[in-house]
């Protein structure tokens, strides 16, 4: 399970989850933190991490931090851009790219893509830069490859690939590899239960063909999922509430 954390502003590091406790450091934008739970104190919820080998605490403010997620793409493909600024500033996405070409810009131009729905349809967004102020590059991810998302910025996805931030177009579609189960409790069940009935069938003296013993397996596998999925989201909101406190 991926159990990292991007500072997108500077936060303070504290030695105990309280405002009391003592300062020990800054985490700066850009940096990548592990961190083992969450804690609560006094109405207010923080992160545990490992700075210096040792466990710490910084605010959980997601104006500030974002929790990196781990997916795979479902797409047939989309392109990640990259860049990188010519200067020391830090640009956000915005202040790089734009919709529109300006003729008094020293500017190139990148395509966004997505390609889905078995490569029947694709969608494609045309940006431009300013060359002077940053470099920008580009690659495509292929269906099933690996995701870390780390936030929505308003029409695109930003990605880690590597040890660089990359964007992709946030329409894209994915599946979070957590949500696995859902997946292999589906498959198990359709099987016994098309197996099961067609033992039935076969043991009343009945012979049944066609795609119609398909309709009580779906139904019966969307409840169940939809069951197990509640029952186990109802024990993760417990769990997560009591290790917050201890």
């Amino acid at each position: 399970m991926l159990k990292k954390i991007k500072i997108d502003q500077s936060v303070s590091i504290y030695s105990s989850f309280n405002e009391n406790s003592k300062t020990l450091d800054s985490l700066n934008e850009g940096q990548i933190v592990n961190f083992n739970r969450e804690k609560r104190r006094n109405q207010i919820n923080w992160m545990e991490i490992y700075f210096q080998g040792k466990k710490a605490y910084i605010k959980k403010d997601f104006s500030k931090i974002c929790i990196l997620r781990r997916a795979r793409l479902l797409d047939n493909s989309c392109t990640v851009i990259f860049y990188e600024a010519k200067d020391d500033k830090k640009y956000k996405f915005g202040e790089i790219f734009t919709s529109h070409q300006f003729d008094d810009l020293n500017q190139g131009s990148v395509k966004m893509k997505r390609i889905y729905d078995e490569a029947q349809k694709e969608k494609t967004v045309n940006l431009y830069y300013n060359k002077t102020k940053a470099e920008v590059s580009k690659r495509i991810f292929a269906k099933g490859e690996e995701l870390i998302i780390a936030r929505d910025q308003g029409g695109v996805l930003e990605v880690l690939y590597g040890k660089k931030f990359g964007y992709i177009l946030s329409d894209v579609a994915y599946y979070e590899a957590r949500n696995w189960w859902i997946i292999a409790v589906a498959v198990l069940v359709v099987l016994g239960i098309i197996a099961g009935s067609f033992y039935a069938l076969i043991d009343n003296g009945w012979t049944i063909t066609g795609k119609i013993l398909l309709i009580p397996a779906i139904v019966i596998t969307l409840i169940i999922v939809v069951f197990i999925k509640f029952i186990l989201a109802i024990f993760d909101i417990i769990f997560q509430n009591l290790r917050k406190r201890f």
